[in-house]
């Protein structure tokens, strides 16, 4: 491996433990999905292009859309040529992940939401849209103020 190489992987090392350390310090909480490293054509000798032989090119993180009306909430997203088997939705505190795969693609995505009453989700997927639709938890409608 050349210099060049060994450096930027120096410089991701750094990065990671970067991250790991604010949030032993308490300055944040970071959730990995996933790691998707891209590397164009030609920037590194001896590492192929990601989307190339070897690559993860057939992995896309769609945005997620919300939507809050007084209590109710609404996420969207868009997961083209998904089937609704294939689509898995997971609340975590205030997080939401979303999750679709198949044999040809695959979405990573997650999002920062209002906390979810988990009784009242409501999911459906129609023509490549994903819509979920909840009512906020209700320690979180007491105190609206608690963000952050």
């Amino acid at each position: 491996m050349s210099d060049k190489t060994n450096d930027a992987y120096k410089r991701i090392e750094d990065m990671i433990r970067e991250l790991m350390q604010q949030a032993e310090d308490g300055e944040g909480h970071p959730i990995f999905i996933g790691m998707k490293i891209v590397v164009p054509p030609g920037s590194f000798p001896g590492i192929p292009p990601s989307g190339g032989p070897g690559g993860r090119g057939n992995s896309t993180e769609p945005e997620i859309e919300v939507h809050r009306l007084g209590s109710h909430v609404t996420l969207v997203t868009e997961l083209p040529g998904m089937s609704a088997e294939n689509v898995q939705v997971l609340f975590r505190d205030n997080r939401v992940f979303i999750w679709a795969k198949d044999q040809e693609r695959q979405y990573r995505t997650g999002a920062e939401v209002p906390p979810a009453d988990k009784k009242t989700v409501e999911i459906s997927f129609r023509h490549g849209v994903l819509e979920v639709s909840y009512q906020i938890a209700a320690k979180e409608q007491e105190n609206p103020s608690s963000e952050g």
